[in-house]
């Protein structure tokens, strides 16, 4: 059971704002983009390449010349190199919006603020997600590792029947990953609904209008097409 009270939070006005996103189409003109200024840096490395090779099998210049533009050739061609290296590095980037962190083909927010389970899981709406749903030990270790002992609300509550713990998105919570403190899900008091994580990141029952608690948002990565 949770007994520690902070402070009350600041005003949710800002936090429950929907946060401007990126149309599929804004997204697809960037991947075209990018695919394309790749393609343009090879062409623009092999024409260089066969540009210096007709130059040295045309000209009578000296040996030392001809040092001077090979030298000049590789220069260019490994600030070529660079700049297609950053291009490529930038095409793989996480496919989250800005704010967002990515972990094996979800996307998830951490709220700055704080509020009860009910306006965590709307603001999650809010921005076209839910609250989390945990189903292996890999996204829970990723999950702490970002939030450490910070408490923060995630998916599941049995506010329908005590002791019938749902997930928001229906994930079956009896066969899969739990990571329950100790002693808990209890019910102290008959009123403990909703879950969150706390100390190690193990999950606690409180009740969902426990307003101390941080949101953390998932939304899946749609395949590519």
């Amino acid at each position: 059971m949770d007994t520690e009270f902070s402070t009350s939070c600041e005003r949710l006005d800002t936090e429950l704002g929907c946060s401007v996103k990126k149309s599929p189409l804004f997204q697809r003109r960037s991947t075209y983009l990018t695919y394309g200024l790749l393609a343009l840096s090879y062409i623009l490395i092999l024409t260089l390449f066969i540009m210096f090779l007709s130059k040295a099998s045309k000209s009578e210049t000296s040996k030392d010349d001809k040092s001077r533009d090979y030298s000049e050739l590789k220069n260019n061609v490994s600030v070529l190199f660079y700049k297609l290296k950053l291009l490529e590095e930038t095409s793989q980037r996480s496919n989250c919006d800005s704010g967002w962190k990515e972990f094996n083909g979800s996307c998830y927010y951490f709220s700055k603020n704080t509020m009860d389970w009910n306006k965590a899981r709307d603001l999650c709406l809010k921005r076209e997600s839910d609250l989390v749903v945990i189903t292996s030990e890999n996204e829970q270790d990723f999950l702490h590792e970002t939030t450490q002992d910070g408490r923060y609300w995630i998916g599941l509550s049995d506010t329908d029947e005590e002791g019938i713990w749902i997930w928001v998105d229906g994930t079956d919570y009896e066969t899969t990953y739990k990571f329950w403190k100790e002693g808990e899900p209890n019910d102290h008091l008959k009123n403990e609904d909703c879950a969150h994580m706390w100390t190690h990141g193990e999950w606690n029952d409180v009740p969902c209008t426990y307003s101390y608690c941080f949101a953390i948002c998932e939304k899946r990565i749609p395949p590519r097409t």
